[in-house]
């Protein structure tokens, strides 16, 4: 087993990752257990859009790396009421205003990816 040198330094990668001075790997052997599926970002498609009040849209994620091991993503809106998205990337506008569409993966839901999507008024479009 390996020991990890006193002086360490805290980088936002993934969760979290401990690099050590002096690790000849830099913090990969770190990243594997802080971060077992591999994630390192996530891009939503599409990324600007707009709607009229009760039309849908699909949303697609791509998670990478391509050989990550847990591609999943939580799909969300913000704020309420704009609109709703279902599990699997579906987006029905409910009423006039602007919502961001967020995708974050399951595995490390601090990469996540967003959109800007105005919905307009039926009648407007």
């Amino acid at each position: 087993m390996r020991t990890i040198p006193r002086q360490v330094r805290l980088v936002l990668l993934g969760l979290a990752c401990l690099t050590a001075a002096g690790c000849p790997n830099g913090c990969s052997e770190i990243t594997k257990i802080l971060n077992p599926s591999g994630v390192q970002s996530v891009a939503i498609s599409p990324t600007v859009l707009q709607l009229a009040v009760g039309q849908t849209q699909q949303f697609t994620a791509t998670v990478r790396p391509d050989g990550a091991s847990d591609k999943g993503v939580t799909w969300s809106v913000a704020p309420a009421g704009i609109a709703t998205i279902d599990d699997k990337g579906l987006l029905t506008a409910l009423a006039p205003g602007q919502v961001t569409v967020i995708a974050a993966t399951v595995a490390t839901p601090v990469h996540r990816a967003e959109s800007v999507v105005n919905v307009i008024a039926a009648s407007a479009q």
